[in-house]
């Protein structure tokens, strides 16, 4: 686990929420200067609050769903800010009691101390295409949703559901219609699904051009070296490239495994191995995306293909999907880090 080490005179706990938060600024020497609640996340009178130790002052949050707007205010008004990893933290500060009072000290002395696990503090200017990217994926698992639901409903009624493809919508909605000839109300059923299902395709297709544009604008080169890993389309490329934002923020290819959650933590004590830990600690997008990565990769090219049937062979299917899925991992970090394209040979080389 890395801490934060703050380097101000001045270090201010806060415990955000979404309607007030409460502050608590303590000395180099652990001592409340201020501590008080500002109903309605007033920012303006939080500033006049944290006046006079502003010359030298670093503010802190638990990574809540509404840091965002507090990370931009203190950057405009010139304070350090530092966002604090939720979970991580949460095993730090446990206690008996707890309200919102306690834990802006606590967030506060733990600054102070430098036992702030920080977490990264996506640049403001991308985020909103991440928000795209992430808005389009859960349209596109609701869409899914209503297709399992028009499946289930014919399964329900003793039929074989009606099979199709994307290149025959058409064909498939009137085989469905026929389906319920009978039944009317069935009918208006299955027509709501199909009728959301096609307000979905709409919207899936615009926000993806909307993306590929601003990625061809902003970001080609980077998007261009994912995309040359086999089974990487436009999907799965765009979610590797704005999820892990740059390669940079990595110090090496061992935290991008880490943060893909690509690897798990263990647990020793006394020089034993317990067990492992720490799952969920990490990127959920991008390990679904190299998950995802992995068995297009097989189905796409025969070495690799090869390779990941010598990998299930020894450590079983489901452990060999996952290491195929580290190794994608890996050789995407360091094809952007040298910026050259994928490389067959370098990845079946490698130790099964």
């Amino acid at each position: 686990m890395k801490y934060y080490k703050s380097t101000t005179k001045f270090n201010c706990g806060i415990d955000l929420h979404g309607r007030e938060m409460y502050i608590c600024l303590v000395d180099q020497e652990g001592n409340k200067l201020v501590h008080t609640n500002i109903k309605g996340n007033d920012f303006n009178f939080f500033l006049k609050k944290v006046a006079p130790y502003r010359q030298s002052l670093t503010a802190c949050c638990e990574c809540t769903f509404n840091w965002f707007w507090l990370a931009d205010a203190c950057e405009n008004a010139g304070i350090t800010f530092v966002l604090g990893h939720a979970l991580y933290m949460k095993a730090i500060h446990g206690g008996k009691n707890k309200n919102d009072k306690i834990d802006s000290e606590k967030i506060a002395h733990l600054l102070r101390s430098n036992l702030i696990p920080p977490a990264y503090v996506y640049p403001a200017a991308k985020r909103p295409v991440r928000g795209l990217l992430r808005q389009r994926m859960s349209y596109v698992w609701k869409r899914a949703e209503l297709l399992t639901h028009v499946a289930m409903n014919q399964m329900a009624e003793g039929k074989e559901p009606v099979k199709h493809t994307p290149v025959d919508r058409g064909p498939w909605e009137e085989r469905l219609m026929t389906a319920y000839d009978k039944k009317p109300l069935h009918q208006l059923c299955a027509k709501a699904d199909l009728y959301m299902i096609k307000a979905y395709d709409v919207m899936i297709d615009k926000l993806e051009t909307e993306l590929l544009k601003i990625t061809k604008r902003d970001s080609w080169k980077d998007f261009t070296i994912i995309q040359s890993v086999p089974g990487i389309g436009n999907i799965l490329g765009l979610n590797i490239l704005y999820e892990m934002d740059s390669v940079e923020r990595f110090p090496s290819v061992k935290n991008f495994s880490s943060y893909c959650r690509l690897v798990k933590g263990s647990v020793a004590s006394a020089g034993k191995i317990k067990g492992t830990k720490g799952a969920k600690l990490g990127n959920p997008y991008l390990r679904w995306a190299f998950g995802e990565a992995a068995v297009l990769a097989k189905r796409s090219h025969s070495m690799i293909r090869t390779y990941a049937q010598q990998l299930e062979k020894k450590h079983g299917k489901f452990k060999g999907n996952a290491i195929l899925a580290n190794k994608l991992a890996r050789a995407i970090y360091n094809m952007l880090k040298s910026g050259t394209s994928f490389d067959m040979q370098k990845l079946t080389a490698t130790s099964l």
